[in-house]
């Protein structure tokens, strides 16, 4: 399998010095899923977080520290620090690669916990089509048809996809649907072509649409407050890349990318309506030259500038822009066949904050024909985010911005807390918010060591260590009550926080017809700073009435992280008839949901979410060389908890039929 995630460059995945998953066509389509996040959410380590969509979180770093690519290019459209995964139909996914661990010394900011990058399909030689419809429970569909065209100069392959559901409800009490019904579409077109021997040119255009209704309640002073939400998401991008093989051993690469995502809602009542609008643009052009040196070494340079807009009603100004200019570097040296080493770096010069270099090394030694190890260490960051920066958001109760809390972005935090006060609006401080001057990125050091290895031909096995130490992690904090009783927030540089643990995955084929794989995460993760506060002394809980210090053993470390977790997969297989069938378990120990006894850390066995399991079964059967159907449950046995995992509906039957020619 060859993968370009982890070097920018065409390499066998076996011969990558840094560990890199595969999640390939094969296992897609013998899964089952129609998202990519259902996808995810059955590999080790990955686990999913539903908190304005379903995010991913890798080495215990939430949604927002990890990089997700189309081809290579970057994919925007978060929400809250969330890119819902959910947005992205699998039907145009030929594999997906994950390099877990700091990726900035080639990727720049966001990829401090990872990168997931997305390989869309490509034309297959001579003419092909293709076309599936799929029906599950609450009325959800999903239809898909796709017409290629590819020769010896190159191809083009057309996709288009139509997902749609009703929603469902797991709270009938509660006013509106738990997930709410929307309909989907997807188009995407995938073209190549050779101009000569030393040309080469690639174009990706994918563009979705989403519409959704919904009614929506909540309690305010004993009176139920009801409105209709209308909502309209709309993304497209365009990423337009040469290569050029320039001599001997020389490979010059320009590629480009221009993409852009809006969203808006309109939320409604009998008193009237409100509107939020929020749109964000982004444009990139790089150029990298890979260049071989010898027999045992190649280099590889590059550099481009980028830049973003956002617009939103939230924005102080209503517009913002920056800009970043970079400039990266990679050497491998490969002296024999046993042992690569890769050194690689980044500079970044954003407008936003400064300059950043972030290194990397990594190694890979065959220590025998059955034994790989890969070890590497490296630095991370994440910028601070639009929203951190600018966003100025007051959350409306009845229609009414004076009567909700207030989130103020970090850039003017004073400026905008003393309109305030000029406005009558603040009760007192709860800090002094004078010295509020912004914020930095946040920084990491990190550390990855993998051992890979085949005890016997048919059982494979895999360890992979990480220790992530990191640096001025940008926090939330009140810093002003209002008239109305409620906090202004703002975000500042506060903790310094570790994540730590081990994955291991073990595969063994059984037979040739069945074949057993294991995959379990050990997590651990703490705030420094609160440990140093426990072990001063000055951290206490309340015990029938009665303060009480707590004790290190006590702290469970940071909010939504399980220290255990697991995917189980047994898949059995007939290969005259065509037959697969996979039964898949995901497992999650409990977590920390918030805080209860207001001494803001995770000590209260009341601030857990308890631990759960799910089971997904899948039945694949090959009708002809052209047609095949596929049949399962996903949540086999209906767990459900409405109120902390209302993302986990009850049992989903589903039924599917493809054709290709």
């Amino acid at each position: 399998m060859i993968v370009v995630t982890a070097t920018r460059l065409p390499t066998s995945r076996s011969d990558v010095a840094i560990p890199t998953q595969v999640i390939t066509s094969e296992q897609i389509r013998e899964q089952g899923a129609l998202r990519l996040s259902d996808l995810l959410a059955e590999q080790t380590g990955l686990i999913m977080q539903n908190d304005f969509g379903a995010g991913i979180q890798i080495q215990g770093f939430d949604s927002e520290y990890t990089l997700v690519l189309i081809d290579g290019e970057p994919v925007i459209g978060r929400t809250g620090g969330t890119l819902d995964l959910s947005r992205f139909a699998l039907a145009d996914i030929d594999h997906v690669e994950i390099v877990e661990g700091p990726s900035s010394s080639l990727y720049g900011s966001a990829a401090l916990a990872g990168v997931i990058n997305i390989v869309t399909r490509k034309a297959q030689d001579g003419i092909s089509a293709a076309a599936s419809i799929r029906m599950e429970s609450h009325q959800t569909s999903d239809i898909n048809a796709s017409i290629g065209l590819a020769n010896d100069s190159g191809g083009l392959r057309f996709q288009y996809n139509r997902f749609g559901t009703s929603g469902y409800d797991l709270a009938p009490d509660v006013v509106g649907l738990t997930a709410p019904g929307f309909s989907d579409q997807t188009a995407s077109l995938r073209g190549s072509g050779i101009l000569s021997d030393r040309i080469f040119v690639d174009l990706n255009a994918p563009f979705s649409s989403l519409s959704q209704n919904n009614q929506i309640g909540f309690q305010d002073s004993n009176i139920t407050l009801s409105f209709s939400e209308k909502s309209i998401r709309r993304d497209w991008s365009v990423s337009p890349r040469v290569k050029i093989t320039a001599g001997s051993g020389v490979i010059l690469s320009v590629r480009s990318h221009f993409s852009n995502f809006e969203t808006s809602s309109v939320l409604e009542d009998e008193s009237g309506k409100s509107e939020l609008r929020f749109e964000r643009s982004l444009r990139k052009l790089e150029i990298q030259g890979d260049y071989v040196i010898g027999t045992s070494s190649m280099l590889s340079l590059g550099g481009g500038a980028l830049t973003e807009s956002v617009f939103a009603d939230r924005v102080a100004g209503g517009m913002r822009k920056s800009s970043n200019i970079y400039g990266f570097g990679q050497y491998r040296w490969y002296p024999k066949s046993s042992f690569e080493m890769i050194l690689s770096g980044r500079f970044d010069h954003h407008s936003d904050y400064d300059s950043r270099f972030n290194p990397k090394a990594a190694v890979l030694w065959s220590a025998a024909s059955t034994l790989k190890v890969r070890g590497s260490v490296g630095t991370g960051f994440k910028a601070p985010s639009f929203q951190q920066l600018y966003m100025d958001f007051t959350n409306p109760v009845a229609g009414y911005s004076v009567a909700g809390y207030s989130v103020i972005g970090a850039s003017d935090a004073s400026g905008a807390v003393k309109a305030f006060e000029e406005a009558g609006l603040i009760r007192f401080f709860l800090i002094d918010t004078s010295g509020l001057s912004g914020i930095k990125p946040e920084s990491s050091v990190s550390y990855n060591l993998s051992l890979e290895t085949d005890i016997t031909p048919s059982l494979h096995s895999e360890l992979r260590f990480f220790h992530n130490d990191v640096k001025d992690l940008i926090d939330i904090l009140p810093v002003a009550t209002k008239i109305n009783g409620q906090n202004i927030f703002t975000y500042i540089n506060l903790s310094r926080i570790y994540t730590q643990g081990i994955n291991a995955d073990i595969r063994w084929q059984l037979s040739d017809r069945l074949s057993f794989s294991l995959g379990y995460q050990y997590l651990d993760t703490a705030d420094k700073d609160v440990i140093s506060e426990i072990e001063a002394g000055r951290v206490f809980t309340r015990v029938d009435g009665v303060d009480r210090r707590i004790t290190r053993a006590e702290y469970g470390g940071l909010f939504n992280r399980s220290k255990h977790s697991g995917v189980v997969r047994i898949e059995y297989r007939i290969t005259d008839p065509s037959l697969a069938v996979t039964i898949r378990g995901i497992y999650r120990s409990c977590y920390g949901f918030g805080d209860i006894n207001g001494n803001l850390i995770l000590d209260d066995i009341r601030e857990y979410v308890p631990g759960y399991t799910v089971w997904n079964l899948t039945v694949s059967r090959r009708l002809s060389s052209t047609t095949a159907a596929q049949a399962g449950f996903r949540n086999l046995f209906s767990f459900t908890n409405a109120t902390f995992i209302p993302s986990i509906p009850g049992r989903v039957l589903f039924l599917g039929f493809n054709m290709t020619l």
